[in-house]
Formats: structure tokens, sequence, C-alpha cells
């Protein structure tokens, strides 16, 4: 049984919109003392630039293909904009990189305050992570775009914040990362808004952060459309007040092509978006159509992570493993679940839970089972260790709109235990018909420069 549950453990786990609201957060910074930079100078000039360049400063980026072999290093002096023509005029090119594990770089060590602006380029190519930042106190990341038009093996993350405060990524792009277009991990105080993210393992990811605002993105063509995870052996655990809402979750069926060995592997191509493990998540106004395994997804670490109650997930007292007061409503679900096979190649890791949902659908007519010919359109894993009643855990599902709307408890202790799934699942959406105490979450302030 626990290789079962660790096999079903794999679970989920148009143009960019334009915002007035976005223009107008002071995309300025730096201050009087500008560098000027352009494609004729040598790539050891320009790191120089990079590596020493001063507190309150900008470095102007003229419009043209840079070529880069080893990564950019930004000093961690406070208040620096590196500052491009325009996100399609001025190019960083890493399809030549030999050393380096990422492209833009910048490692702040703690109890700095640090704030940083990134905006008007494009990163292509890099071995790893297009943007990556830690330890900011105030990022502002804005009208930045990354991909891997002509490389094999594409990086793992395109805009990866991790371990900062005050983080804006707004009406960027990011198409075809191995892991996330948009991750911001171990953070506080966080707004990502009006970006396009396509061709990526997941669209977008909120992982063991606090105070999250996902809003206004158009995330399409990924595996997965969204994640908000919280895992149990980082610094920070225990993600929580994060809303998701008035973003559009559509057609998110591209092939997994994560590594293997990392959690987003296991997420089946096809899934809409998916909550594990944090409490306080709000999710609203969104429109998710058109995924192919499923729309929306909460689970805890006992499925996405690891079965043994003895093992990872309760390895760390400070951290939950299962997810709590989480608030789905007023979304839009359309043609969501109707073929979990259709684009999960057998063999890989994110076939299992394609698999394990694919035999819900009924065995013959009149069975029990998925209702409607699609997987219920918002999925509970139904992990229960401690608490009583039928929704101890206050996941609630109200207002949700679908010609065919269902909400399903997977019970999957049951399904581990060997009933199938199409006997084991629910669908009586009664007790989960409510709004959970401490509901609507505030918003989220959104950080100035």
């Amino acid at each position: 049984m626990k290789h079962l549950f660790s096999r079903l453990g794999c679970l989920l786990a148009a143009a960019a919109l334009a915002s007035a609201c976005g223009d107008d957060n002071n995309n300025g910074g730096g201050g009087g003392n500008v560098v000027n930079v352009d494609p004729s100078m040598t790539e050891s000039a320009i790191s120089n630039v990079f590596s020493s360049a001063a507190a309150d400063s900008t470095i102007q980026m003229a419009a043209g293909t840079y070529h880069f072999t080893n990564s950019l290093n930004l000093a961690t002096k406070n208040n620096i904009t590196v500052k491009g023509a325009a996100k399609d005029t001025t190019i960083l090119d890493w399809s030549g990189q030999l050393a380096g594990a990422d492209g833009l770089v910048q490692s702040i060590a703690p109890g700095q305050t640090v704030k940083t602006i990134f905006q008007d380029f494009s990163i292509r190519d890099t071995i790893g992570d297009g943007i990556k930042v830690t330890g900011a106190n105030g990022l502002h990341v804005v009208r930045v775009g990354v991909s891997w038009p002509t490389r094999a093996t594409h990086g793992g993350y395109g805009i990866y914040p991790v371990q900062s405060k005050s983080v804006l990524v707004e009406n960027c792009t990011v198409d075809g990362a191995s892991d996330t277009g948009i991750y911001v991990g171990q953070s506080d105080g966080i707004v990502v808004r009006n970006n396009v993210l396509t061709n990526n393992v997941a669209g977008i990811e909120i992982e063991n952060s606090f105070n999250a605002d996902v809003t206004g993105n158009d995330s399409h063509d990924n595996t997965v459309g969204f994640l908000v995870f919280d895992l149990p052996n980082l610094p920070q655990v225990g993600g929580h007040n994060v809303r998701v809402y008035n973003n559009t979750f559509t057609d998110n069926n591209h092939p997994n092509f994560g590594d293997p060995s990392g959690t987003v592997a296991r997420v089946p191509a096809g899934t809409g978006g998916a909550v594990m493990a944090n409490s306080k998540v709000e999710i609203f106004g969104n429109t998710f159509s058109g995924n192919t395994t499923a729309g929306f997804a909460v689970i805890s670490c006992f499925t996405g992570v690891d079965p043994s109650p003895s093992g990872e997930c309760t390895s760390n007292a400070q951290y939950s493993p299962l997810p709590g007061n989480i608030w789905v409503h007023d979304n839009t679900f359309t043609n969501n679940g109707t073929d979990p096979l259709a684009h999960n190649a057998m063999g890989h890791p994110s076939f299992d839970l394609a698999g394990l949902l694919a035999t819900g659908f009924p065995p013959g007519p009149g069975d029990p089972g998925w209702l409607d010919g699609h997987v219920a359109d918002v999925l509970w894993d139904g992990v229960v260790i401690f608490g009583s009643g039928v929704n101890p855990y206050s996941i609630c599902a109200q207002n949700n709109t679908d010609p065919t709307f269902h909400f399903a408890n997977l019970h999957l202790v049951s399904v581990f235990s060997g009933t199938p799934l199409n006997e084991a699942l629910t669908n009586d959406q009664t007790e989960f018909n409510c709004m959970p105490q401490g509901f609507p979450l505030p918003a989220v302030p959104v950080p100035t420069f």
C-alpha cells in the first residue's frame, strides 16, 4: 500500500494584459547616476558595470542583442535599476553560456535592506534561471521577458525571487521554463499581476510564502496554470494568506517536461491549478477552461510529497501537512477534466495522478463515479489525520459556475486501502458549500518604488 500511496502521491501536486495601475508604480528608480551600456562593449566590461553598480544608480542598456557566456552578477547596493530600451528590443542572450548556473543574478546577504528594479528587456536561453534574486527587500520586475527559443534543455525558472519581501512582478512574459515561469518562494508581501505565462511546466507558483496576491494573469498552454504549495523542509514554512483572483487558466495541457526528481514533475498535464498544505487561500473570479485533467485541486503533503506518517511531511514541527481554510468561489469552469490521459505519457511521474483520475469514470451506465462525463471541477483529496466531521479543515466551494459544476471529495485514504476511486469519491457538496471564518482575505498592499 505504501508503494501505491507513493505513486498516487504524484498528485498535482492573448496578449499581455495592459494595466494602467501597473505602470503607475514609478518605474524610474535608480537615481542621478546613470551608466550606459551598449552591445558593442565586451562582456567583461558589461559584467564590471553590473558587479560594481553604486547605490541609487541606473544601468541603462541600449537596444540590441547582448551575448553572454557567464552569469551576470548585480551588486547588492540599495536602489539599483537595470533598464533596457524595451522588452522586444533589448535582448540579453545566453545561448552561448559556458559557465554560471543562471542569467542575471543578485544575491543579497541577510539583514540588508536592498531594493532593486528590473525593467524593459528580455532574457533568452540561460542554462538555468532567467532572473534570480535572493534576499531583496523591495523587488520590482516589470515588462521583462524570459524564454528559451534555441536551447534544447530549458532552465528551471524564468523569474525567481526567493527569501524576499515586498515583491512586485507585473507585465512580464515567460515561455518555456522547465519548472515555473514566475516563482516566488519563502517570501512575504507579494503581488504577481498582469503577466502572460506560456509553455512552462507551471505558469505561476507561490511557495512557502505569506501574503500574496496573484491577479490579472493569463496562464495558458502550460502543464499547470498555477500552484500554491508549502513544502516541509525549507527555511520558511506555513504558507498562508494567498489570493488568486481574476486570472485565466486555460488549455494548460502541455506535456510535463520538468526534472523527474522534482515535485513539479508529478503534476499531470491538463491541470488548471492546485493548492497544497497552505492555509487561508482564496481562489475567486478566475476562468478555468479546457484543462483536460482537472480544473482545480486541494491536496495535503501526504498526497503530494510523502505518504509516510513518520516521514518528510511530519519531519518539521513547525510545518502543517494539511490544507485548511480554502475558499474557492465565484470562478467559471468550462470543459475541464474531460480526458486525464490525453497529454500524460505512461512511465512519466505525472502519469500517476492522471491514471488515477481516469479510473473515476463510471465503468458502466448507472455506476458511481464522475458525473456528467468529466472530472469534478474542484477536487479535495479528503486526507484527514485529525478533526471530526465531513469537512474538518474548512475546504469550501461556493457560487462557481459550470453547466455541470461538481465538487468531489476523493477519499484517497480509502483508495490507498484498495477501494476503486469511482466507488470512493463523493460528489455531495452540501457540507462544502461554506465560507471559512475570517474571509474574505485582505488585499496585499502593492509595493511602491
